[in-house]
């Protein structure tokens, strides 16, 4: 049977989320469950949490059945376990398509448009797609090989500054306390059970990012350092990109990911590190976010032309439904 719907979903370390989109930009439905990156958790977990994703969304919009779907997932398109995931999608879902995560963020970022962009969550990648169409990626290459600049990276440094603290080979810190009291520990020892646990999964590590940024806030040299280190590292990720893509004059720059929020030393020394290369270029906030640019690359697929006037309308059914 004919639809008139496309679904978007975007998966990470952290969460799945999913939007229903009409093809004239409506959204009508979303969905959110747990992390469906198959790197960290495997497919038969992130295919339960995308269908959960996606369930919800057909819950709220009571529509079953879809032209087309795009899902972004973290690390998947570099490994054969996404198209595992794609392999044992409901037929329901129509015509399905396999990106990165960083695909779907810059086409929620710009519309569909040119430009760069760099994402900071549990993971770290940068991607971007010049005037010509070519495209581009640095970093994505997960926690145990890259990852510059993310939430894992930074609540890993966290610890280990900590640590350097105890053992005094390293600066005074209040993150020893900090980290402590947040994670419920009574000595320095309970850090390695909880670091080494079997079942610690990068997220894990993340979840100290506030801390680390109320330490910065609160004047704590060790935590200013932490996060302006990851941000320039973050920085020579997306340089990689722009110099590979040849591109000049005022293209966007957009950062997504939860690292990003609250401006801090850390989006400074990103947006440094990357005018060293790009003078010109012009920081955006996303105009949507990676689930939305998962929908949109969707509707793409099926010829659909992503106008102002269409995203207008996307803007306008997301305050709708909340």
């Amino acid at each position: 049977m004919p639809s008139d719907h496309v679904l978007g979903v975007d998966g990470g370390g952290t969460w799945t989320r999913c939007v229903i989109m009409r093809l004239d930009g409506a959204v009508v439905g979303k969905g959110q469950s747990g992390p469906s990156n198959p790197i960290t958790i495997g497919v038969e977990q992130a295919l339960k949490n995308i269908l959960e994703a996606v369930n919800e969304a057909i819950h709220e919009s009571g529509v079953t059945r879809f032209n087309a779907c795009t899902l972004g997932l973290a690390g998947a398109t570099r490994s054969s376990l996404g198209d595992e995931v794609m392999e044992r999608l409901p037929i329901q879902y129509g015509e399905a398509v396999l990106v990165s995560d960083a695909h779907s963020a810059l086409a929620g970022a710009t519309g569909c448009k040119p430009g760069v962009v760099v994402i900071a969550g549990t993971g770290s990648i940068a991607f971007g797609v010049n005037d010509a169409g070519a495209e581009a990626r640095a970093g994505g290459w997960g926690w145990r090989l890259g990852d510059e600049g993310s939430g894992y990276t930074i609540g890993k440094n966290a610890l280990m500054a900590a640590l350097r603290d105890h053992d005094q080979s390293g600066s005074p810190t209040l993150l020893k306390g900090m980290i402590m009291s947040y994670l419920g520990f009574g000595d320095v020892e309970e850090f390695i059970d909880w670091a080494y646990d079997s079942k610690r999964e990068p997220r894990h590590f993340a979840i100290l990012v506030p801390l680390v940024k109320d330490a910065e806030l609160r004047g704590d040299k060790v935590a200013s350092r932490i996060m302006a280190d990851a941000g320039a590292q973050l920085g020579l990720v997306a340089r990689a990109v722009i110099r590979r893509l040849r591109m000049v004059d005022d293209f966007p720059v957009a950062c997504s990911g939860g690292v990003f929020k609250q401006p801090n030393g850390y989006n400074a020394a990103f947006e440094e590190t990357v005018r060293m290369v790009a003078p010109e270029c012009v920081f955006i906030e996303p105009l949507f976010n990676p689930t939305v640019g998962s929908a949109l690359l969707a509707l793409r697929s099926q010829g659909v032309v992503i106008s102002d006037d269409l995203l207008s309308k996307v803007k306008t059914s997301l305050g709708v439904i909340g």
